[in-house]
């Protein structure tokens, strides 16, 4: 194994042990009860929308792709 190796494979370890530790808090009522909270009961998009999106961005990169 290399430096690179060992640095982040370190770095990806020590990144889950933080991300672990702080799951365990929960957060408060006064956070989680508020007047101002997202209705995500509601859709923004509908799935129609976001293939037609994806579908034109794929489009779009492989007509750059074409002409570079």
């Amino acid at each position: 194994m290399d430096l690179n190796t060992l640095l982040f494979g370190g770095l990806s370890i020590l990144s889950l042990a933080i991300f672990f530790y702080l799951g365990r808090f929960r957060a408060s009522s006064r956070q989680t009860n508020r007047e101002d909270r997202i209705d995500w009961s509601s859709r923004s998009f509908s799935l129609w929308k976001v293939f037609l999106y994806c579908l034109i961005a794929a489009v779009g990169v492989a007509v750059l792709a074409a002409l570079g």
